[in-house]
């Protein structure tokens, strides 16, 4: 018997390693038992996926991987390859009940960015509040025109990633994405509060 993180190797009557706190296996080859604590992991955007179904990231597409976190650390379960879903853009997933097609010409960005984890969280939010959206991989090349202002090595002429949605949907997503108390995303520091209530409280200051 082996243990899947440590790989170490121990007398038949074990079931569990003493250093790892997880269960033994078979086969370090072909782990096909439930180890404890194990997720699916994407190694691309490095997301955790506990407790649901799926086969790949919902937000860069790539075929997620059996894992489990030991000190600090992603052990995989099994060999990690780089497959992407089939058929489906980048960021699409079928478990999205108001993920869309939307034409460009009706498409309005609410968030372009490289962080795919923070893109994924966006569809969440926007799926749980009931809006159409759309996820758009990054363009080979970008139209926006600060490309031929700044040239094209430039990175004001990156594209990036993003989620879309409809021109009458731009208000309420926007002001959904701008307040959820999750990503806070337009939230002043604390620190320019707490000057300001300094200064409020001199203002009332009697002379």
């Amino acid at each position: 018997m082996f243990c899947p993180i440590c790989k170490g190797e121990f007398r038949e009557g074990f079931t569990e390693c003493t250093g790892c706190q997880v269960n033994l296996v078979a086969n370090l080859d072909n782990i096909t038992e439930k180890i404890k604590g194990e997720f699916l992991l994407c190694h691309g955007c490095e997301r955790e996926f506990h407790d649901i179904e799926l086969d790949h990231c919902p937000g860069c597409g790539l075929k997620l991987v059996r894992a489990v976190l030991h000190d600090d650390t992603y052990v995989f379960l099994e060999e990690p390859v780089m497959e992407f879903a089939p058929e489906e853009p980048e960021g699409a997933c079928d478990h999205f009940d108001y993920f869309v097609d939307i034409d460009d010409a009706d498409a309005v960005v609410v968030l372009e960015s490289e962080d795919l984890a923070l893109l994924t969280r966006i569809q969440e939010i926007l799926n749980e509040a009931k809006i159409s959206f759309c996820f758009k991989p990054a363009e080979d090349t970008p139209s926006t025109s600060l490309g031929s202002i700044f040239g094209v090595g430039s990175p004001l002429a990156r594209s990036f990633p993003r989620v879309v949605v409809q021109r009458a949907n731009e208000a309420a997503a926007l002001n959904i994405i701008a307040n959820h108390p999750e990503l806070d995303l337009f939230g002043v520091p604390e620190e320019l509060l707490e000057g300001e209530d300094d200064e409020s409280e001199e203002g009332y200051e009697e002379d």
